[in-house]
This record gives C-alpha cells, structure tokens and sequence, in this order.
C-alpha cells in the first residue's frame, strides 16, 4: 500500500472528524506525497503530536489553537524525523490523563478529608486541658 492509501485507511479507521479535516488538508500538499512514504510516520502518532502540543499551551486545561497553527504543526510531523520531534518509537506508553469524572471524584475525596481534618483539629481546640495554665 503507498504511503497516502496507507494514512488514508488510518484516519478512516479513527473515524474522527477533526483527523480527517487534518488530513484533508495535508493531501493538497503535493510537497509531502513523498513524505507520506516514511513508515515512521502514523495518523494516529500524528494527532497525539498535534494533541501534545495544544496540551502544552493549554490554560485551566483549555486550548484553543487557530486552524492554521495545527496545519503547521501536522506539517511538521511529516517533514521532520520522529528524534527531530522528541517522538520516541512505538514502545512508548502515553499515560492518559484521569476522566472528569475521575478528577471530580479525587476533589470531592480530598474535600471530605480536609472537613475530617478540620473537623479533629475543632474537636481537640474545645477540649480543656488539666495541665494548661491561665
């Protein structure tokens, strides 16, 4: 399979809408059809890049990143070497952040523990004490 059918099938195979719009764009890029050749390369390494790098600029665990700014930083991906990158081989793990669910589960659980806490710290602040003098 050549390297464009090859990424095709991929992003057909994530079936995510915003993969697709990238890939869309870097197929009228005539300049990476032979760039699509390299082996190395993956949709799926591709967006975790893109995804990697909005990560990076993100405030309060939002990013918001232009159209453009993700084209430049696809384009990137195929033009430069994974070492160039800072991308390690496939053996890497990538460690996904918890779920929202899993977040607010951990602040409630750290909430409830500080009320405990707060909550001994009063009990033993109101005991008198026999050896403490006035």
């Amino acid at each position: 399979m050549e390297g464009i059918e090859r990424l095709e099938t991929e992003v057909l195979e994530m079936n995510d809408s915003s993969v697709s719009a990238v890939f869309n764009y870097l197929k009228t890029r005539k300049d990476l059809y032979e760039k699509f050749n390299n082996k190395e390369k993956s949709i799926k390494q591709m967006w975790d890049y893109i995804c990697d790098k909005a990560r990076k600029m993100s405030k309060n665990n939002v990013a918001v990143v232009q159209d453009n700014l993700v084209f430049i930083w696809a384009v990137n991906y195929f033009t430069k070497s994974n070492e160039e990158l800072g991308i390690k081989g496939k053996k890497s793990k990538k460690v996904m952040p918890p779920s929202a669910d899993e977040t607010i589960k951990e602040i409630n659980r750290k909430h409830y523990e500080e009320q405990k806490k707060a909550e001994q710290k009063n009990d033993t602040d109101n005991q008198i004490s026999m050896f403490k003098e006035d």
